[in-house]
């Protein structure tokens, strides 16, 4: 194609036409199927293919590789590959901005995102400090173990716990944390750890928490032993739960050892529900995951945008 051909196709893609076309493309490319999207449509398969070939023909641009037999008869091109993600997103957002002309006026309200250890543990028993102070913002906290879209669900600020590289979000540091061995009073009467060297752990129950694989840096007995320089058994048998909070309710009962992160126990070490049983400054280490305030890439301005600010500087004040 030579350079006029470009510049010709550049200009004709700064104003938008063949809307139905847009449409049936981006509905083939969902179902990998003129039929798929016939359906969803409500026309014939026949007229999709047509709005399709009109397109291209506008773009000068195949958007699509057809074939006569096989399982896989309607394929994305390179250029339909490229095009689709921000056509689809394009139409998710003409929904949801027409979706706006039905929903009801809104208080002003702070969304945010936090697992639900660090919610009920660390993020609720403050929170109201900063509700006192802005009696007029509404706080609206959503509690998910997996990453969520920021940008899609609605998420004004988020509090996670990691390395602090994610996909789509800018990353502050909030707080580091410590790691070390709890459990509960009697059990470390019953076991008596405060006689029994940490070496010794291999005689008793151990509790782990698997809400992250290990792999990734997430605190771990096998971590505890080689930063504290313990060597404990290779193969550290006991409960595994995908839950921090679930853990450390279990070493309140009395049911194990527990690895502690020292921010999501403060209470219980406060109240003695919760011990060390060994000297904690010499067996607990800084762990390589850190808290972090995590909020959408590009931001746009909005009346509340003062306001997530304000939010996010008192979290940092906080710690």
């Amino acid at each position: 194609m030579d350079a006029s051909k470009k510049w010709f196709n550049k200009s004709k893609v700064n104003r938008i036409a063949h809307l139905n076309g847009i449409k049936a493309f981006e509905a083939a490319a969902r179902h990998n199927s003129f039929a798929g999207a016939a359906q969803e449509l409500n026309v014939t398969p026949a007229a999709v293919g047509q709005q399709v070939r009109q397109l291209e023909d506008w773009l000068d641009v195949r958007l699509f590789t057809r074939a006569t037999s096989g399982t896989s008869r309607l394929t994305l091109t390179d250029e339909g590959v490229r095009a689709f993600p921000d056509i689809h997103r394009g139409f998710d957002l003409i929904v949801r901005g027409l979706n706006h002309l039905f929903d009801q006026p809104k208080e002003d309200v702070i969304t945010v995102s936090a697992s639900p250890s660090v919610a009920s543990k660390w993020l609720l028993s403050r929170v109201n400090q900063y509700q006192m102070r802005h009696d007029d913002i509404d706080i609206l906290v959503e509690t998910n173990v997996s990453v969520v879209d920021y940008a899609e669900n609605g998420i004004d600020v988020g509090i996670r716990y990691g390395l602090g590289q994610w996909e789509g979000v800018c990353a502050q540091h909030l707080m580091f944390e410590d790691i070390f061995p709890v459990c509960s009073p009697a059990f470390a009467k019953q076991y008596g750890l405060d006689e029994v060297p940490p070496h010794l752990l291999r005689d008793i129950p151990l509790l782990h928490d698997h809400s992250v694989p290990a792999s990734c840096g997430y605190p771990s007995w096998q971590e505890w032993s080689d930063r504290v320089d313990v060597a404990v058994s290779a193969k550290l048998h006991g409960l595994k739960i995908n839950d921090f909070a679930s853990v450390m309710e279990l070493a309140r009962r009395g049911n194990g050892l527990a690895l502690a992160r020292s921010r999501l126990i403060e209470d219980e070490l406060k109240t003695g529900e919760l011990i060390c049983p060994f000297d904690v400054n010499k067996y607990k280490y800084r762990s390589r995951f850190c808290y972090f305030i995590v909020w959408k890439l590009n931001e746009e301005q909005s009346d509340m945008s003062e306001h997530i600010d304000s939010f996010r500087n008192w979290l940092l004040s906080t710690v």
